[in-house]
């Protein structure tokens, strides 16, 4: 356990920031969109569901920084993003 505590704290990636800013305001910002009545609760399991698809990324994120320097990751992932926005504003 201290190691992955080292790991978070020593290497820092792109996906590990946000992952950890949409789990701070994500989780808060679902649970209390669930307690709303009506349909204002679908935003509380859009916010949730989007918490749960960046899960593996994060995983994803932790097994390859130990392979891969965190600067070079970072801007593998950089890169990814910015394709993966473009596909999306394309269409």
């Amino acid at each position: 356990m201290q190691n992955f505590k080292q790991n978070l704290k020593n290497k820092p990636t792109l996906f590990l920031i946000i992952g950890v800013i949409m789990f701070a305001f994500g989780i808060p910002s679902g649970i209390y969109g669930l307690t709303l009545n009506g349909g204002a609760s679908l935003g509380g399991v859009l916010i949730l569901s989007g918490v749960v698809i960046f899960i593996p990324f994060i995983l994803l994120d932790r097994i390859l920084v130990q392979h891969i320097k965190p600067l070079k990751l970072s801007i593998f992932e950089l890169i990814f993003s910015l394709i993966i926005l473009l596909c999306y504003s394309i269409q």
